[in-house]
């Protein structure tokens, strides 16, 4: 009979190309196509939107470097919870696992309702069509929500069937939106015309549209971290540096990418012209060809996107759901494997049914969603840079195959950039500041989720059981380490 102690095991199958396609497809989905617009004027012009772009990669970046180091140090399913499990508790654990799951369910819900978005662009009917209610002046209709829903059950059943099947189907989504985003991109560089990036050069002070637009950015230029949940399922062989490696080289190629999908469309047409358009990038590809066929091959690469965006965060979700049942921090029904797929049955049923509200509610959704998930995002990732610091202290044996680059100078400066971040989106008067109070009663909703669930834990599970059912074989390879430098010694 199987005890909680005694630890499953998830298939090794991801590849480096895999670890890649999962992060570079969750960063760079469908924002680039459907939010240049609402970017734009959130920032006031292109040069406040690139500066704020180029502001969140280098706000991100001390945390991403710190993931470099704890994912090779600590490779387990849990990720962000495994880190400051080790480093402060299951309390920080369960806060850190469940911010996790909040953004990456936040994420594919925004997905869902996008993907009906770029259709409605393809198909204008769908937003018309047997129309069911209207939320904040957005008309929800029966074709919009079959079509969120389709795509919700239809990545439930692919992860559902196992994990290699979804690595390999992101890294062939990823590949197929990058070549048509350049083919595109080359293209609209004939009608390129530096003046209508000029035109005028803003409409807000500098400081107040970057820091504007620097709440939304985050929302976006995020999921590169999804590939700390897959690193216990990373092929045998694959070293412990290339997982790490490749969540940073998906955040500057990402961010890369959404600064040049940002700055075509805007040098093809005055971009105050793109800020009312649904989807501004195919709009000024019409506008370069002359023709549909090019706005229509960028929704399909979109929508290509989505699904991958959908895939990498879905994954997510639920390999921390299933890292934290686990611990014992949640029921231990997310725990259970299907005895075939070797996949968290439970954990998928969860998730695909949050997310699943979202079509529901249509566009009235997409604004808040990105808020409250930027916000999380900061909590997500702060912990994992605070964890590295502490275990520095607390575990100096543990094996350390890279280390955070800047050291601890890079740490600390990075935790001050994060209490910044938080501190701005909660004071009402910041230019970051969540909205009230939707945002609010959102990030309230689902944080009391999040408590019942802790609420409903096994609480018969000791702290000794929990870190042989998380942590494993890092503890003993620690204590090998220990041994080892104390004979050397």
């Amino acid at each position: 009979m199987e005890t909680k102690s005694e630890k499953q095991h998830l298939n090794k199958s991801i590849s480096f190309i895999g670890f890649l396609g999962m992060g570079i497809g969750c960063v760079f989905g469908s924002s680039w196509l459907i939010m240049s617009g609402t970017w734009l004027d959130t920032a006031g012009g292109p040069r406040n939107a690139v500066i704020a772009m180029i502001l969140c990669l280098l706000i991100e970046l001390p945390m991403a470097l710190a993931y470099l180091e704890a994912v090779p140090m600590i490779p387990l399913a849990g990720g962000e919870m495994s880190y400051s499990y080790l480093a402060f508790g299951g309390l920080a654990a369960m806060i850190a696992g469940w911010f996790g799951v909040l953004v990456n369910i936040i994420l594919c819900a925004w997905e869902s309702v996008a993907m009906t978005k770029m259709l409605g662009f393809l198909m204008p009917g769908l937003k018309t069509s047997s129309p069911l209610y209207t939320i904040n002046g957005s008309t929800v209709t029966l074709p919009t929500i079959l079509i969120g829903l389709a795509l919700i059950i239809g990545i439930g059943v692919l992860q559902y069937r196992g994990t290699k099947i979804s690595a390999k189907f992101q890294a062939t989504i990823t590949g197929v939106v990058l070549v048509l985003v350049i083919i595109s991109s080359v293209a609209g560089l004939t009608s390129f015309k530096s003046i209508n990036l000029l035109q005028p050069i803003a409409t807000k002070p500098l400081t107040t549209g970057i820091l504007s637009l620097l709440i939304l950015l985050p929302f976006s230029i995020a999921g590169w971290e999804t590939i700390a949940k897959g690193a216990e399922e990373s092929q045998t062989g694959l070293g412990r540096a290339k997982t790490g490696k490749a969540l940073v080289i998906s955040l500057v190629f990402a961010t890369f990418m959404y600064i040049i999908t940002l700055i075509i469309p805007a040098g093809i047409l005055p971009w105050q012209k793109l800020v009312a358009a649904d989807v501004p990038f195919a709009t000024a590809a019409i506008a370069t060809m002359g023709t549909p066929f090019f706005g229509t091959l960028l929704i399909v690469a979109a929508c290509f996107g989505v699904i991958g965006v959908y895939n990498a965060c879905f994954y997510g979700a639920t390999r921390l759901m299933y890292a934290l049942s686990e611990v014992g921090l949640i029921p231990a029904v997310f725990t259970k494997l299907h005895p075939k797929y070797k996949t968290p049955t439970a954990s998928i049923i969860f998730v695909s049914v949050v997310a699943a509200i979202a079509p529901f509610i249509g566009k009235a959704a997409l604004i808040p969603l990105i808020d409250v998930a930027s916000f999380a995002y900061i909590i997500l990732w702060g912990s994992t840079l605070l964890s590295v610091i502490r275990l520095r202290k607390t575990h100096p044996n543990l094996n350390r195959p890279v280390k955070m680059p800047g050291g601890m100078v890079v740490g600390y400066l990075g935790v001050v950039v994060g209490v910044l971040m938080i501190f701005a989106m909660l004071y009402p008067k910041s230019p970051m500041a969540l909205r009230w109070p939707v945002e609010y009663i959102l990030l309230v909703v689902l944080l009391i989720i999040g408590v019942a669930l802790y609420t409903l834990r096994d609480k018969n599970i000791s702290e000794e059981e929990r870190a042989k059912a998380l942590l494993g074989s890092i503890v003993n390879e620690e204590s090998a380490n220990k041994s080892n430098n104390s004979l050397n010694v």
